[in-house]
This record gives C-alpha cells, sequence and structure tokens, in this order.
C-alpha cells in the first residue's frame, strides 16, 4: 500500500514538471504560428542561376 503512496508524488512530480515546461513554452510564444510550418512544404525554393557554360576551344591542328 505504501508503494501507491510513492507512485502518487512521482507521478504529481512529474505531472508539475510537464506543466512547467508547457507553461515556459506558451510564454515563450512557441505556439504562436500554427499555420505557416504546414504550408512551408508547399512552397517553392528558390532556384539558383545555372552555372555559366565554358567553352572548350578545340587545340588540334
Amino acid at each position: 500500500m505504501a508503494i501507491i503512496m510513492y507512485l502518487a508524488i512521482f507521478m504529481l512530480i512529474i505531472g508539475g514538471a510537464f506543466l512547467t515546461v508547457f507553461l515556459f513554452a506558451v510564454k515563450n510564444g512557441q505556439f504562436e504560428d500554427l499555420k505557416t510550418p504546414a504550408h512551408k512544404i508547399l512552397l517553392d525554393d528558390t532556384v539558383e542561376d545555372p552555372p555559366p557554360k565554358v567553352e572548350i576551344k578545340n587545340t588540334e591542328k
């Protein structure tokens, strides 16, 4: 029966720790923008210019 009391206290401590971390994340704005990350995958990547063509001169005679 004593183990149930230890487990109850342990679970309250763990629950309090998770609640503290969650409130810290909310306070720092972690959950402010929920739509943009889902739409970022649909955005096109920037296309870089192709490298310049190099002409090779024929040196055979």
